[in-house]
């Protein structure tokens, strides 16, 4: 596949950052754009100032207190709750993700005719125009940015406005930095109200014909002791030493062997573009060894104001969703590190659970910092416990796609079961049934008192069967106590379905009208608790999806018609998943490849139209495309399983895609006829393939050995070796 015909590429000078060149490397972000002069936007994963707000300090902020304010009828009441639990939020300027502003390259001139492009297969930016040109990367395999720069231009520093500005809406208040011109080095010194520090380092090193560019973004880390400025002058001059060629040797071999993953093929160039150019900005802002993706990445706004909703990490979709494709994408470097995140901070979230809910176990705060504390919000869901088993899903995932049983002893089953634990505390039993306190489901009713629905809702339902479905799973395989779970699932409701088969959102009511999140429909996807091949279940999924399209998209954002894609895949309707699609690509996705969540291109698709950039939409756009071509939620592979009629005639393929047990599935179909098959795994083990194959018996071939194998009733049981195993004549 040749991905360089999804490059990134402008022809005229781009004067907005939310369209910028997108170029990271897991730690740190640059934006390159401008007309004169030539902008740099850096940003560092770890760059927070993460004073907590007072409000979050007081001894009203707990579960107990947000309960009785809720339930209180008083208005003195819920004005109490605003501003301990929703205005928290935007009270303060901290905590919040922060930028480290940008250099400018000032050619001495503007011009509207900037030629710029990303290689996305090489992850190197160019920018050319009149007596300039610039070739730079952020290097895959060290902490240092680097450009190639024709030309003569003065480098500059912008420090963001916000930091220490004196007055105005925003400010964090830090003491004015200063940008120091020191030889070859322009850099400056943020100090902040902690101990944290951090600035721009640049190095511009003259080379006779063209100038090279070594820059970073230091920190001392919280940390007094050493000069944090001076170690990164001597990186820089040591990645100046080693040379910019090398450097880039280094960094293509990465991105090389990243491409190498996984692919697919589906004869249309706009889901690809937008397919690749994700996975692109994937391995850009998320990488083993870093902090996972927030909701911008590594390219928070560069707007001089505080990043949009502090920047924070949001468990209430965005990071969900953007943790929920790398894994069939076989990505699993990449993907990881959200998990590892998760396990990091275990004590942090135990002394939340205890602190704020008064429960023993393990609860997230939804809308957290960096180091895993809440930051407020809409109460209903950023201090929602179910949350949690949304993010803890993560580890499960991880256990089905890897088979690593290791990991399921020392990793997937504590955390669920610290989680159970904490539920165990909060559920209430009534007429033998467990209920919460307070129910909710994201983002229904926004953040009025309606918003609070009748406990259980089906979004926190779902989660709980879903939680205690799987502990028991977990006990049955390692030979735990078992007998617990079976019990606390026999007190826990069905899903809620009104008489027509319509998901409610919870026992009194239906979806009331065009909404933005379907968390009402977790049980669908991506829980897996209905299963279509169920009658009862695809009545379930036919009527329910008939009423969101009675309801229609007006009031849908970007992640809706990602989010709605994959549950028309879920439901084998390959036409409608391909249109929401197809929808998201064209009206929510800029020509850089970010999603800005609004109809921007006004194609009349939503009456949002504004352009708030976030990441996690453009993942679960992945993963619906994803579903399309390979499923294995009901205990069984099928291959292309949602395609629209759009792909007949055509050549759909994937490589390496990754299903249950670790297993990588390579397949072609062509003309509706599938024509390659192959599978790759690391151990032996058995595999369940839906017969799609218009085949009653199997050749396999792994090595020199050839094998046959028989359909049973509909499907085929195959024992893969270690190594590849091709299916032959299809």
């Amino acid at each position: 596949m040749n991905i360089n015909r999804y490059d990134i590429t402008y022809r005229k000078s781009i004067l907005s950052w939310d369209e910028a060149l997108p170029l990271g490397n897991g730690k740190m972000g640059c934006l390159i754009y401008g007309d004169g002069p030539i902008r740099f936007s850096l940003d560092r994963g770890d760059l927070w100032d993460l004073r907590p707000n007072p409000v979050t300090q007081e001894e009203g902020f707990t579960f107990k207190n947000l309960l009785r304010l809720v339930k209180s009828e008083k208005a003195e009441d819920w004005a109490e709750y605003t501003r301990l639990f929703d205005d928290v939020f935007t009270s303060q300027a901290y905590p919040s993700k922060i930028t480290a502003g940008r250099m400018e390259l000032d050619f001495g001139l503007k011009t509207e005719d900037i030629y710029s492009r990303v290689d996305i297969h090489r992850a190197i930016a160019n920018v050319e125009g009149e007596n300039l040109r610039i070739e730079s990367f952020l290097s895959a395999t060290r902490f240092v940015g680097i450009a190639r720069v024709r030309g003569e231009y003065r480098l500059d520093i912008h420090i963001p406005s916000y930091l220490s500005n004196v007055s105005g809406e925003e400010t964090l208040a830090y003491p004015q930095a200063e940008i120091v011109r020191d030889g070859e080095y322009v850099y400056y010194e943020q100090t902040t109200h902690t101990e944290f520090r951090f600035g721009i380092v640049a190095l511009k090193k003259d080379c006779g014909e063209y100038s090279e560019l070594y820059f970073t973004i230091a920190t001392n880390g919280g940390k007094q002791e050493g000069d944090f400025i001076a170690r990164a002058k001597e990186e820089l001059k040591q990645a100046a030493e080693i040379g910019y060629d090398v450097l880039k040797t280094e960094h293509v071999k990465w991105w090389k062997k990243y491409w190498t993953k996984s692919s697919i093929t589906i004869g249309d160039k706009l889901l690809e573009k937008t397919y690749y150019r994700s996975w692109y900005l994937f391995a850009s802002c998320s990488r083993k060894g870093f902090y996972p993706m927030p909701l911008q990445g590594v390219w928070t706004a560069d707007n001089d104001k505080l990043p949009p909703w502090r920047g924070d990490y949001h468990h209430d979709t965005n990071t969900e969703l953007s943790y929920q494709a790398y894994l069939k994408a076989n990505r699993m470097d990449e993907g990881k590190v959200f998990v590892e995140y998760l396990w990091s901070l275990k004590s942090e979230f135990e002394r939340f659970a205890k602190e704020f809910f008064g429960v023993n176990g393990l609860l997230l705060p939804s809308c957290s910092t960096l180091d895993g504390k809440a930051m407020g919000g809409w109460a209903q869901y950023s201090l929602s416990p179910t949350m949690t088993i949304w993010a803890a899903q993560s580890f499960d995932e991880y256990y089905l796609y890897t088979g690593d049983e290791n990991f399921l002893k020392t990793r997937a089953y504590p955390f669920f079961k610290e989680v159970g634990e904490a539920f165990l505390g909060l559920l209430e039993e009534k007429n033998g049934k467990l209920y919460l306190p307070l129910s909710s489901s994201p983002e229904i009713y926004d953040n009025t008192p309606k918003a609070y629905l009748k406990p259980n809702s089906n979004f926190d339902q779902a989660l709980l069967i879903y939680l205690y479905k799987t502990l028991l799973g977990y006990a049955e395989k390692l030979g735990k106590d078992r007998g617990r779970y079976e019990v606390i699932l026999s007190k826990l409701d069905s899903i809620a379905v009104d008489e027509e088969g319509v998901v409610l959102l919870d026992k009194t009511q239906r979806l009331p009208e065009s909404h933005r999140h379907f968390s009402h429909l977790m049980c669908m996807y991506p829980l897996h608790l209905l299963n279509y091949d169920k009658e009862d279940d695809k009545r379930i999924y036919k009527n329910t999806l008939l009423h969101l399209e009675q309801l229609g998209s007006g009031w849908w954002a970007g992640f809706s018609f990602a989010m709605s894609a994959q549950i028309y895949a879920m439901a084998q309707m390959g036409n409608a998943a391909y249109e929401k699609l197809r929808a998201f690509a064209l009206g929510f996705v800029a020509d850089n490849g970010f999603h800005l969540n609004g109809d921007f291109k006004n194609h009349g698709f939503s009456q949002w139209h504004y352009r708030p950039f976030t990441l996690e939409s453009l993942f679960g756009y992945c993963d619906a495309l994803q579903e399309t071509l390979l499923q294995e939620h009901q205990g069984y592979i099928h291959l292309f399983p949602a395609l629209s009629q759009s792909c007949e005639g055509k050549r759909i393929s994937f490589n390496k895609l990754r299903s249950y047990g670790g297993v990588r599935i390579s397949a072609e179909r062509v003309r509706g006829k599938i024509t390659k098959l192959s599978f790759l795994s690391d151990r032996p083990q058995t595999i369940c393939l839906k017969n799609t194959l218009g085949l009653d018996v199997l050749r396999l071939l792994h090595g020199k050995t050839e094998t046959s194998i028989k359909e049973e009733n509909g499907y085929f049981q195959i024992s893969l070796k270690k190594g590849k195993t091709k299916v032959l004549t299809l």
